[in-house]
């Protein structure tokens, strides 16, 4: 008990999500060099029984999706996506490649035991994740053990370190097995192996040389006896099967070939881009009853027992590498042979850069390959491999083979064309039937986001099937299950869906959070001033009052989308469509710009949920709308276009009072419930934009700010009802307030102009209205556009906000500095908090120390006393601290009863805070980071199940600093003049009107400090 407890009053980090895949980031501009150079890609097991018994492993039988990334390996059910655990390398090593490897499993040894037991028993085993760590080790993980750590975290059950001749320093950068789905085919291949078998590539250090190299390397993974000796920790031998060397472009013909011989010789400039494996046995053994081809049976060294064959595929060019499998009887092993594949494109008109390959597949009956290119083409080798063994035979049979006979020249290639941009994912479908496995249909996809089909087998030319707007980003990869027949699309908005083999139905989707960018965009031409204008800032996240889920906006991943996310699943589960975008791929990816996506820029929610307002930017080639941009291209060309800027208010409609919705959803849609309610384009005119949106707590009013307008408007909300009882709502723009004299130019000004500020913000009860000028804030009634107060600080405000409702206090940050402010006090007056006014320098955390994010904790819980989280990126961004302030004690507040400080240390950078909960004196926030990734930062809050990583304490020195004078007196500045102008309703010209003195309806204590500043 006592154990628990200290854990739940120590601060902990818990991650929750992040990018499903690395690499998200597709369609640079640079496409000499293919961006799926990782075999950090998503793996599907085979049906996996839990129970021994044959007559339950149908019923019982579960599949897994292994989604890994460079940091951890996420297991999501196959059956519905959802997230069964999470498998973490020991030592937070990065993971840099994974593959599936079968384990038999032997019984005791029986000698009396009939063949069909033995048969029996070395058919039994498990299914492993190996994976190659950043420090040199393969790390394994049971399958097996998957389904009784729901939502946890998994450590490895064995860590082996990896060793090789010549070479030190290893790292493991790609990893593939040949038997990944059959453990029939694996058994047999682990007893003729003498243990599974795994093939990579390393890169590393000569031990002699001291210089970088890398070589195709192979092992053999052991038995897993859980009956033994401890088998925690380990060591593999890597067995150096063939180096990689560049040839220079000056090589001659002869030496190039003498070299390729033993080298995978890569051309100037190219690297792997990834290793795939195939086992063809032989025709004597009882596996090979449904293939096709036939293997050499019987050799002068022993009996084969098949060939496994290893394709290196560099972006230029591929290798394959064949092993013939000896039996275990044989004295002789013989080593690999190589044969080197160029493929020249068969088309003119297309660049080497762009016929360079992008992706590969190798068929479930090892007998075709398909690889993709940049160009979009596509090309699948007919019988590639058994041309590969009958080259190979005859030459070591000592018969003369000229260029005529080699597998390049007599592999039959068949060429289709249908993408516009390049081939990222490419799977061989699984077929029904007795033809089950055969190499008859192909799908591909990319960054059009179309899932194709193709009939190789009839009219083959030409796409059979097309499945259109997959996701809302390009797709990434592909797995088709042999078993099933599911096709599963993973794509770069973070998004995993599942489809029916047969009538492409989607059965299911499991959407991430949609924080990496969808592909690069255009850059935009101008100065620094203007390309900062156009920046969407950091991803928005707040708590619905509703549901109680974060919302999330500003997506990169999920252009003019809001999505409602729940931590505990780590999905998205709910929508809201706000620009719709229809995505169009680039017409010529060398010349013409990415277009920009649409981005909900601003969101902001009515304390009871019920009112929601956005702003979204959409960009669009018709210039006479919204502010003209220009975008240059990759090579220079330029391209006018123009950015519209929409306000649009939202009302929440339970499910007894929505309308129908006419619009067609597939199944996995999950739209909100909110009404589009009123909606206008280009609320600060034309050339304005919109650079801080806020609503009062009851949700009747708001406020947008300009930079380019140089004003702020303030929106009302008027509600109707018609004699049946339907109600009606519609929001219109009472007035527009321009910048007051002394306060110009100071909106506009590059040092404030940052995306990701909150430059506006009501007080608790609605009243009063701050709205920050750089480094003035000033206050006012806007209910009778009254200029009440000013605040100055030294530096430019870029967060504001009200924070408790018993006092009202301003809660002020710049970019080094945390300040707290009254808003009609002063430093060293009593009537209105007096000495509670303190403020401090960041630097006691170095002279980079800025503030990244900062947010309030409401009413309830610590947030009643005055608490508050800040964020502070130190190092240059390399680390954050996350910190919970007490403001009475002007310092980072204490975990109650005990003398632990309560903040957080985050590699990287942290651009956006959320309170998930607060309660008593426990506080759950929700960290939004720079590399995409959502992190928990619990303290004092208890849950069922935590994936806690090690927190790490940080020295933060309780001493006030100096207290800053920040504000001065209303009575010593002279009130500002300022342009007020009026839309009323039914008029369309603006008013003036006398803006004499009136006192606003304010809270009790802002009466009672006004009224003591100005009578005395």
């Amino acid at each position: 008990m006592s154990q628990d407890k200290s854990s739940e009053t120590t601060p902990s980090i818990e991650y929750i999500d992040g990018p499903m895949l690395p690499h998200l980031l597709q369609g640079s501009t640079d496409t000499t060099i293919p961006q799926t150079t990782t075999s950090l890609v998503p793996i599907i097991t085979p049906p996996l029984a839990t129970q021994t018994a044959a007559s339950e492993e149908v019923a019982d039988a579960q599949q897994y999706l292994l989604v890994p990334n460079s940091q951890r390996i996420i297991v999501r059910s196959a059956h519905h996506g959802k997230r069964v655990c999470t498998l973490v390398p020991k030592g937070d090593e990065s993971i840099h490649a994974v593959t599936l490897v079968w384990l038999p499993v032997r019984g005791d040894d029986d000698g009396n035991a009939d063949d069909e037991e033995n048969d029996e028993e070395e058919d039994s085993g498990e299914w492993v994740v190996v994976a190659g760590c950043s420090d040199g080790t393969l790390q394994e993980w049971s399958i097996a053990k998957v389904s009784a750590k729901s939502n946890e975290e998994v450590a490895p059950r064995r860590v082996f370190q990896l060793t090789c001749s010549k070479t030190e320093a290893v790292n493991m950068v790609h990893l593939t097995s040949p038997t990944v789905s059959d453990a029939a085919l694996a058994s047999s291949l682990f007893e003729e192996k003498g243990g599974a078998p795994l093939y990579g590539l390393i890169h590393g250090t000569g031990k002699k040389t001291k210089k970088s190299s890398s070589c195709v390397v192979s092992c053999l993974i052991p038995r897993f006896d859980d009956k033994g000796d401890d088998q925690t920790e380990g060591s593999i031998d890597l067995k150096r099967l063939v180096p990689t060397k560049n040839l220079k472009s000056s090589t001659s013909r002869e030496e190039k070939a003498r070299l390729q011989n033993s080298n995978v010789c890569l051309k100037k400039g190219d690297s792997i881009l990834g290793l795939k494996a195939a086992y063809r046995p032989s025709s004597s053994t009882a596996l090979a009853d449904t293939m096709d081809y036939e293997v050499e049976e019987e050799d002068a060294n022993g009996i084969s027992q098949g060939d496994l064959f290893l394709v290196i595929c560099a972006s230029k060019g591929f290798v394959i590498y064949r092993e013939s499998i000896k039996s275990s009887s044989s004295s002789k092993q013989e080593d690999g042979e190589l044969v080197h594949f160029e493929l020249p494109m068969k088309s003119s008109y297309q660049s080497k850069e762009q016929s360079a390959f992008s992706s590969i597949a190798i068929s479930p009956d090892a007998k075709n390959l398909a690889l993709g290119r940049l160009s979009g083409h596509m090309e699948i080798l007919d019988d590639v491999f058994d041309n590969v063994a009958k080259f190979l035979n005859a030459q070591s049979n000592g018969q003369d083979v000229d260029q005529e006979q080699h597998p390049e020249a007599v592999t039959v290639r068949k060429s289709v064309h249908w993408h516009a941009n390049p081939v990222r994912a490419l799977a061989f479908l699984a077929d029904s039937g007795r033809h089950k496995g055969n190499s008859g249909s192909l799908i591909s996809g990319g960054e059009e986001s179309v899932l194709v089909t193709w009939q190789l087998d009839r009219d083959f030319h030409r796409p059979s099937h097309f499945v259109s707007r997959v996701g809302q980003g390009g797709i990434l990869h592909t797995l088709c299950c042999m078993h099933t027949g599911k096709i599963v699309v993973f794509c770069s908005d973070n998004s995993v869906q599942c489809f029916h083999g047969a009538n492409y139905d989607r059965l299911w989707t499991e959407q991430g959070i949609a924080s990496m960018m969808l592909h690069e965009e255009g850059v935009i031409k101008g100065n620094e001033k203007q390309q900062n204008d156009i920046k969407k800032g950091p991803v928005l996240i707040s708590k619905d009052p509703i549901t109680g889920h974060p919302i999330l906006a500003n997506l990169p991943g999920a252009p003019g989308m809001v999505h409602w996310y729940d931590p505990k699943s780590a999905s998205v589960v709910g929508t809201l469509e706000v620009s719709p975008y229809n995505r169009v791929s680039r017409r010529d990816p060398r010349v013409d710009p990415n277009i920009p996506t649409p981005a909900v820029t601003h969101i902001a929610i009515g304390q009871d949920g019920k009112d929601m307002i956005t702003v979204d930017t959409v960009w669009t080639e018709n210039t006479s709308v919204g502010r003209e941009y220009t975008l240059v291209g990759p090579q220079g060309d330029e391209t006018p276009m123009s950015v519209c800027t929409s306000i649009k208010f939202y009302s929440f409609s339970d499910a007894k009072g929505r309308k129908p919705d006419q619009r067609k959803h597939r199944h996995g849609d999950l739209p909100m419930s909110y009404e589009l309610v009123s909606s206008m384009a280009s609320p600060h005119g034309r050339e304005g934009e919109v650079c801080a949106l806020a609503i009062s707590p009851n949700g009747e009013t708001a406020c947008t700010l300009s930079r380019q307008e140089d004003a702020f408007r303030i929106w009302s909300k008027n509600t109707t009802y018609s004699p049946s009882g339907v109600r009606s709502v519609m929001w219109k723009c009472l007035y527009k307030v321009k910048t007051p004299a002394g306060f110009a130019n100071l909106l506009s000004q590059n040092n404030y102009s940052s995306p990701g500020q909150n430059l506006v913000t009501f007080s608790s009860d609605g009243s009063v209205l701050s709205v920050c000028y750089g480094t003035h804030v000033t206050l006012w009634d806007h209910a009778s556009a009254t200029l009440l107060n000013s605040l100055s600080s030294a530096e430019g405000i870029q967060h504001l906000h009200f924070l408790t409702k018993d006092d009202d206090f301003l809660l002020m940050t710049s970019e080094s500095q945390v300040a707290i402010k009254s808003p009609f006090g002063g430093a060293g007056q009593s009537c209105y908090l007096g000495n509670d006014e303190w403020s401090v320098d960041l630097s006691a955390f170095g002279r980079d120390a800025k503030v990244s994010s900062v947010i309030p904790f409401g009413d309830s819980g610590l947030g009643a006393k005055g608490f508050f989280a800040v964020s502070v990126a130190i190092d240059n961004g390399a680390e954050t601290v996350v910190m919970v302030v007490d403001r009475s004690e002007r310092g980072v507040a204490s975990v109650k009863d005990t003398d632990s400080l309560m903040h957080w240390r985050i590699k990287g950078g942290v651009s956006s805070l959320c309170v998930n909960e607060c309660i008593g004196s426990g506080v759950e926030l929700l960290a939004i980071t720079e590399d995409c990734r959502m992190l928990s930062l619990n303290v004092g809050i208890h849950k069922a199940k935590t994936l806690s990583l090690k927190s790490q304490s940080t020295s933060i020195s309780r001493t006030q600093a100096p207290v800053l004078q920040v504000g001065s007196e209303v009575d010593s500045q002279p009130m500002k003049k300022r342009k007020i102008s009026t839309m009323p309703r039914g008029t369309g010209k603006a008013q003036q009107f006398d803006t004499g003195f009136e006192f606003p309806s304010l809270s009790g204590k802002f009466i009672t400090s006004f009224l003591s500043k100005r009578h005395g």
